[in-house]
C-alpha cells in the first residue's frame, strides 16, 4: 500500500498527460499531480497515522511549481521541480549522515523490516553515499531529457526512466544487504528416529 502511495502522483500526472487534448494537456497534468499528492498526504496520515516529511517537501514543492506553470503556462517550472526535489532528497541524506550522524538509508529500509538489518557501518555509508549522488546525478539527467529532447519524451522519462533508474538502484542496495538480513529462526529440530519409532507402535 505504502509503494502505491509513493508513486501515485506520478502515475496520475503521467496518465493525465496522455489522454488530455494536446493544448492543454500540461495545464491538466499539473492539476491532476498537485490533487494527487494532496491525497498522497492524506492516504499516509490516514494509513500510518502520521505524515512523512518527504511527502509533505514534495506537496510544497509540487504546489509552488504547480501553480507558477499555471499561471505562466510555462512547463520549465516543472522539469525544475523534480531535479529540485530529487536533489533535496539527495542533500537531506548527506546531511543527516554528515551533520546529525544518523544514516536516512538504513532508517528506511529496517522500517521495512521486523528486525534491524545487522550490517556494517561502513557499508551503510557507502550506500548512503551512493544513494545521494545517484539523485543528484537523476536531477541533471531529468533537465537533459527535458531540454534537450521534448516535454513529452520527458513526461515518459519521468515515469519510466526516472522510476526505472530508482528500482535498479534499490536492487543493488538490497543485494549488497542481502547477506546482513534478518532470517527467520529454524523451524524446530525433528523428532529423533527413536522418537519416530515409538510414534509408530
Amino acid at each position: 500500500m505504502k509503494f502505491f502511495l509513493d508513486f501515485f502522483p506520478l502515475v496520475i500526472f503521467v496518465g493525465v498527460y496522455v489522454v488530455a487534448p494536446e493544448e492543454t494537456r500540461m495545464s491538466y497534468a499539473v492539476i491532476a499531480l498537485m490533487a494527487a499528492t494532496i491525497m498522497q498526504n492524506v492516504g499516509t496520515k490516514l494509513l500510518t497515522g502520521k505524515f512523512e516529511k518527504l511527502h509533505l517537501w514534495t506537496l510544497a514543492i509540487t504546489l509552488v511549481a504547480g501553480s507558477l506553470t499555471l499561471i505562466f503556462e510555462e512547463s520549465g517550472f516543472m522539469f525544475w521541480k523534480a531535479s529540485i526535489l530529487v536533489w533535496v532528497t539527495a542533500i537531506v541524506f548527506l546531511y543527516r549522515q554528515h551533520i546529525i550522524g544518523k544514516i536516512l538509508l538504513q532508517e528506511m529500509l529496517s522500517k521495512t523490516m521486523e528486525e534491524p538489518i545487522d550490517a556494517p557501518e561502513t557499508l551503510w555509508k557507502k550506500l548512503n553515499h551512493l544513494w545521494a549522488f545517484s539523485y543528484i546525478l537523476f536531477g541533471f539527467l531529468n533537465l537533459w531529457v527535458a531540454y534537450s529532447i521534448s516535454e513529452a519524451a520527458w513526461v515518459q522519462f519521468k515515469l519510466f526512466g526516472l522510476l526505472g533508474l530508482n528500482f535498479a538502484l534499490l536492487i543493488y542496495i538490497m543485494i549488497k544487504i542481502y547477506p546482513y538480513l534478518p532470517v527467520e529462526e529454524e523451524a524446530e529440530e525433528s523428532p529423533t528416529l527413536e522418537t519416530e519409532n515409538q510414534n509408530k507402535e
